[in-house]
């Protein structure tokens, strides 16, 4: 099972290690050109956009009127019509229509990088047809799947791993996790352009965004001392007030999730965190200790450690060769630490 804040990020989990019917699959999609097809002189209604200006003005902004029309008809589908097909089935479609939008280049919307969480218009019109790649899309989707591979089925649950209130004490076998890195790439960013079609708006998605770990929001978090002590470990030497503050909201929420890790964990099973450094403001920031420093509060004992180069190639934001900025600082290695209970 799996926990995550971010709508899009869990869907996409489910997806990916849900067991699916292939023919039921094209079978929606079927059903879905056919409602699309009637449907087109009519503009879909969908409450949670049309109830919010904020959202329909971002809509407005970032998609031309002709994709807008093709994805409310879509979005109207998928959220109302025909509840005959299971929710797996369609979570598929969702998947392969996400990934038309969240891309490098434009494509559904008027934006480019949203794949990159880095979102910016070149463009003003878009002659993009939805419906002619669509079908593309969710062979890609059913392709990397690999259905029948998977053996048994897994469960993703939109909620905080700082709070496993679904999980008992000592049950779990293995953790495997990449926490968010303190001043990371901003996911939503990229994904509310994908998650305002399938029942989302902007105010939804901007608090999940504030309250993640990781999140630049300056919050007094307690554990006074520790973080005192966490300071003087790491030995920074050029930080703000700012910065200090955004690395104690981020040492406690690391520390509370590592404690819900300890707690579900059975005696002597092992965690696996997968984590990498950044940079602020110039200030190389060592998350990898501030992860280790957190476990060893809550009980945990690091059993290994090692660190992985990613190529210039491999990584989520490419990063030019020979040009050094801060990207490429607080990107260029990845800590695999291990844990024990």
């Amino acid at each position: 099972m799996g926990y995550d804040l971010d709508p899009l990020a869990r869907l996409i989990s489910r997806v990916g290690s849900t067991r699916v019917r292939e023919s039921a699959v094209w079978e929606c999609f079927d059903e879905l050109k056919a409602y699309c097809l009637k449907n087109q002189k009519y503009q879909a209604r969908l409450n949670w956009i049309d109830s919010d200006q904020e959202t329909l003005d971002f809509i407005d902004y970032w998609f031309a009127p002709e994709q807008e029309r093709q994805l409310r008809r879509i979005a109207k589908f998928l959220h109302a019509e025909n509840p005959d097909f299971r929710s797996n089935v369609k979570n598929i479609l969702v998947v392969a229509l996400s990934r038309l939008i969240i891309s490098k280049e434009p494509k559904a919307s008027l934006a480019r990088d949203t794949a990159h969480s880095r979102p910016h218009k070149t463009i003003e019109t878009n002659d993009f047809d939805i419906h002619e790649h669509y079908e593309n899309s969710i062979k890609h989707v059913l392709s990397a799947l690999n259905s029948k591979e998977i053996k048994t089925n897994s469960t993703a649950y939109l909620g905080d791993a700082r709070r496993l209130s679904r999980i008992n004490d000592s049950t779990v076998d293995a953790i495997i996790t990449s926490p968010p890195y303190l001043n990371a790439i901003d996911y939503m960013r990229g994904h509310k352009f994908s998650l305002i079609w399938f029942g989302y708006n902007l105010s939804y998605l901007r608090a999940i965004r504030s309250s993640a770990i990781g999140a630049e929001t300056a919050v007094s978090s307690g554990n006074g001392r520790e973080f005192d002590e966490l300071m003087s470990t790491l030995k920074l030497k050029n930080i703000n007030a700012r910065t200090s503050s955004l690395l104690s909201r981020y040492y406690n929420d690391l520390r509370v999730q590592l404690g819900e890790s300890k707690r579900v964990l059975k005696p002597r099973k092992k965690a696996l965190y997968v984590i990498g450094n950044s940079s602020i403001r110039g200030e190389h920031i060592k998350n990898s200790e501030v992860l280790k420093f957190a476990a060893h509060k809550v009980g945990f004992k690091i059993t290994d450690e090692s660190i992985r180069e990613i190529p210039n190639n491999k990584r989520y934001l490419p990063m030019s060769v020979g040009k050094e900025n801060s990207l490429s600082q607080r990107m260029r290695t990845e800590h695999i630490i291990e844990m024990a209970a």
